[in-house]
C-alpha cells in the first residue's frame, strides 16, 4: 500500500476511530485500527465488539494494501508531523510514515485477524438532521443508569413514528422524551434501545457534523452514517448492537390530568434551586411551596451542619396549592436541558409525579421524595 493524504484530514479521522478502540484488553486486536485502500479513499476502522467506527479520508491511491497498527500510538505520530501531505507505505507488516524530513516506521499487525464489522447492505434508509439529533440526545442522554436487574432502562429509547423520532430515557425516578422530525417520513414504526455509551459515541462523532445523517436499522443493529460534502460517498459510518428487550411502556407513568401549573423563568427558578441545594441535607432534598394566592413559588432547604435557605419567585399560578419535595440533582438536571426562557411545571399531588414542559416536542418527568 502507498497512499498519499492530507494530514489535518488524517488526524480528524483518526480523532473519530480511536473513540472505540480499546487499550490494554485480552484481545490486543482491538486496540488497533484496520487502514486500508477502498477506490480515491484511504479507509480507516476500529472496533470494540459492541460497537464500531469507520472512517473514509479522499486520498491518492497509488499502491492497494491493508494493514492493522496500535490506533492510539498511530493517532499520536501523525499529529507531530509538520508536513500538509502524509505519505504512508506498507513493507513486511511495517507501516512506513514519511514527509519530507522525517520517516517513520511502526510495527504492524496481520489485517485479517481484524474483526469483521458488520454490513448494513440494502437497508431502508431513515435521515433527520445531524444537529437536532445530537441535541436532543445532550438533554437525556446522562438519565440511564445501569441496571442488571432491568438491561432495558439503562439505554435509550429510539422510537421512529412515521415523522418523528421520539427519544426517551429513565432510570425509573426522573424520565424524558424529545421529538425530531424526520426528514424522511416512515410508512412503518420502529422501536430499539441503544446502549447509552454508544448514545455518547454518537454525540463525540457527529456532534460537529453539519447537515443531514441517516440511520438503518436491523432488529439487533444500529447504523448511522453521514456523507461527504464534496462526492456522494460514506464519510463516518457508525454502527452498534442492541439491548435485547422490550423497553417498558412509559406512557403509563406520564400523567394526563394535572392539579396544579406553574409558569416559571428558567434562569430564575435555576439560580435559586442551585443555591438552595448548597443547604441541601444528606437525602439531596429541597422543598417548593406554591400559593396561588400569594402568586409565589417559595424554595426551602436546610441543613443542620450548615443552616439553612429560604428564597421566593412569583409566578403565574393556576389550580390549587401545594408543597412538594424534589432530589435537587435531578430537578437541576431537568431545569438545565431546557432552551426556552420559559417553561410549565405541572404537578399531580404532593407524592406523584410532576413534569416539566417547555414546549410540545420536549418534557422531562420527575418524581418527588419524602419531605424530612
Amino acid at each position: 500500500m502507498k497512499v498519499k493524504i492530507l494530514k489535518d484530514s488524517l488526524v480528524k479521522g483518526m480523532e473519530l476511530v480511536t473513540r472505540v478502540s480499546l487499550k490494554k484488553v485480552s484481545l490486543p486486536i482491538l486496540s488497533t485500527c484496520l487502514i486500508e485502500t477502498e477506490k480515491n479513499f484511504l479507509k480507516i476502522t476500529a472496533t470494540n465488539l459492541e460497537s464500531a467506527v469507520i472512517w473514509w479520508g479522499l486520498s491518492k491511491i497509488e499502491e492497494t494494501g491493508k494493514i492493522c497498527v496500535d490506533a492510539k500510538f498511530f493517532a499520536n505520530v501523525i499529529s507531530y508531523i509538520k508536513e500538509e501531505t502524509i505519505t504512508l507505505e506498507t513493507e513486511n507488516n511495517i507501516l512506513k510514515i514519511g514527509d519530507k524530513n522525517v520517516s517513520l516506521k511502526i510495527k504492524g499487525v496481520n489485517p485479517e485477524d481484524f474483526p469483521i464489522i458488520p454490513q448494513k447492505e440494502s437497508l431502508e434508509k431513515i435521515t433527520i438532521s445531524s444537529e437536532k439529533l445530537c441535541d436532543s440526545l445532550s438533554k437525556i442522554i446522562n438519565i440511564p443508569s445501569p441496571s442488571l436487574g432491568r438491561p432495558e432502562i439503562s439505554g435509550i429509547l429510539f422510537s421512529f413514528e412515521k415523522e418523528i423520532l421520539k427519544l426517551v430515557a429513565t432510570d425509573s425516578f426522573r424520565l424524558a422524551e424529545k421529538k425530531i422530525p424526520l426528514l424522511t417520513p416512515q410508512a412503518k414504526t420502529y422501536s430499539l434501545i441503544l446502549p447509552q455509551t454508544a448514545a455518547k459515541e454518537i454525540l463525540g462523532i457527529f456532534g460537529k457534523e453539519e447537515g443531514e445523517i441517516n440511520f438503518y436499522l436491523t432488529p439487533n443493529q444500529i447504523f448511522i452514517e453521514s456523507l461527504a460534502r464534496e462526492l456522494p460517498h460514506p464519510k463516518i459510518l457508525f454502527t452498534s448492537k442492541l439491548i435485547e428487550g422490550e423497553y417498558p411502556n412509559y406512557q403509563e407513568v406520564i400523567p394526563k390530568k394535572f392539579k396544579t401549573k406553574v409558569r416559571l423563568d428558567k434562569n430564575e427558578f435555576l439560580s435559586q434551586v442551585k443555591t438552595a441545594s448548597l443547604f441541601s441535607g444528606k437525602i439531596n432534598e429541597i422543598k417548593l411551596n406554591i400559593s396561588k394566592k400569594d402568586g409565589k413559588v417559595e424554595i426551602l432547604s436546610q441543613n443542620p451542619d450548615y443552616g439553612e435557605f429560604k428564597s421566593q419567585i412569583f409566578s403565574k399560578i393556576e389550580g390549587e396549592d401545594i408543597s412538594i419535595s424534589f432530589n435537587y440533582k435531578f430537578l437541576i438536571d431537568g431545569i438545565s436541558s431546557i432552551d426556552e426562557k420559559e417553561f410549565d411545571f405541572l404537578f399531580t399531588d404532593p407524592e406523584g409525579p410532576a413534569i416539566l414542559k417547555p414546549s410540545e416536542d420536549y418534557f422531562y418527568v420527575l418524581m418527588p421524595i419524602k419531605a424530612s
